[in-house]
């Protein structure tokens, strides 16, 4: 029998550590010790769309709720297509793949990131979103690791994972809110919680907010988003 490979004990040592967190921060926080990056985000798919399970950080949190904004970006596409999305340097080539979000990302936007899909066959549960500081072609041991360590959070989500598809863990507060105010547009506009989503994402958008802004702003009844696009404060 082939022994496991040395990087699955040391990232399942780094989950059993952080057993006194929550766990999705855990698994981010594992996914940054073993591997040579800065931070990791989880996004996961809900029925409204996709939403943020776990960052490392506030500028991971950050970059992904702009790519939820904006519908663009290389979690997008790792999702979309089913495959690891690689970019060495963001700057070099993100303007002319993603210029939405290039165009919202701050000064501290990382220099590579690298997508990779969590899904088993044909179950597509999310993606992690690996990010490193300084542009670097990923080598193929960095490669053969990471794509190790997507599988361990594939199998982790899936193994807590409801019968009805619930991931298990509780979402982060901002994919919380966006759930409550999809989910009052659904109530106030007759619409499916899809379409919601998008009326949420293209106020969003529209007006240079993050989708959460706007999410805490319909909670808060400060927002309400109307059938005709005048949507009224």
């Amino acid at each position: 029998m082939t022994p496991p490979h040395p990087l699955v004990a040391e990232f399942l040592a780094v989950l059993a550590e952080s057993a006194g967190e929550t766990t999705p921060a855990g698994l981010c926080r594992a996914c940054v010790s073993v591997l040579p990056v800065a931070r990791a985000a989880i996004v996961v798919h809900s029925a409204d769309g996709w939403e943020l399970l776990c960052a490392s950080d506030e500028v991971a949190a950050r970059i992904e709720a702009i790519q939820a904004t904006v519908g663009d970006g290389p979690a997008i596409d790792a999702i979309t297509g089913g495959a690891p999305v690689l970019v060495p340097d963001l700057t070099a080539t993100g303007f002319a793949r993603w210029p939405a979000l290039l165009d919202t990302l701050d000064h501290d936007a990382p220099s590579a990131v690298f997508a990779f899909p969590l899904q088993i066959g044909a179950i597509r549960l999310g993606v992690l979103d690996l990010y490193r500081e300084a542009p670097q072609v990923l080598s193929s041991q960095d490669m053969t690791s990471m794509t190790l360590v997507a599988h361990l959070v594939t199998m982790t989500l899936l193994n807590d994972a409801g019968r009805d598809g619930d991931p298990g863990w509780e979402l982060s507060p901002d994919a919380q809110t966006i759930h409550q105010a999809t989910g009052m547009v659904v109530a106030q506009l007759g619409v499916p919680a899809r379409e919601a989503y998008v009326r949420l994402q293209g106020h969003a958008f529209a007006h240079g907010l993050l989708l959460g802004e706007v999410a805490a702003d319909v909670v808060a009844r400060r927002l309400r988003l109307t059938s005709d696009g005048h949507d009224t404060r």
